[in-house]
């Protein structure tokens, strides 16, 4: 059996982020729209914009879902960081490549506008449970949600430490 070191994470400033989603950071008030901007799809149906609360999930992932019909956008309703495991969307199944996924930590103050199709696992956080607001259709748990395995399972840590 293979040993995997476990993953560090990137930031939103890592480059990998382009083809999985756009970086939310604040911005002054009055700022004009521009590249910080998220740029938003939404299929057919109804916007749910809420605050989701969530249990601690396991931090060995199996899986990976993704959206194809919504972008989705996340951000801590706690202030507090969290992680999400991303793989771009042109990742292909029926088995998710597990080298293909990559950790990143999203700190607080900041959120994430997934593109669409991107394959993700999380929020991930250190708590017993957290607040989330999140943007997606109301139907997108129902209707636009695809769930793969991955080729591996992969055991992760959620740290501080951030990968250079």
């Amino acid at each position: 059996m293979i040993e995997h070191q476990p993953l560090k994470a990137g930031s939103l400033l890592d480059a990998r982020l382009e083809a999985c989603g756009t970086a939310l950071r604040e911005v002054d008030d009055m700022t004009p729209p521009g590249e910080q901007d998220a740029e938003l799809s939404f299929g057919p149906g109804r916007l749910r914009y809420y605050v989701m609360r969530i249990p601690r999930r396991p931090l060995k992932v199996t899986a990976m879902t993704r959206h194809v019909n919504a972008t989705q956008c996340l951000s801590s309703a706690e202030g507090r960081p969290f992680w999400l495991l991303l793989a771009p969307p042109d990742t292909e199944g029926p088995v998710l490549d597990a080298s293909k996924a990559w950790l990143l930590r999203i700190e607080a103050g900041e959120g994430i506008k997934l593109h669409l199709g991107t394959w993700h696992a999380g929020p991930l956080f250190d708590a017993d449970s957290a607040s989330f607001f999140n943007l997606e259709l109301s139907d997108t748990n129902q209707n636009d949600h695809e769930t793969l395995k991955l080729s591996r399972s992969i055991n992760l840590e959620l740290n501080e430490a951030l990968e250079r």
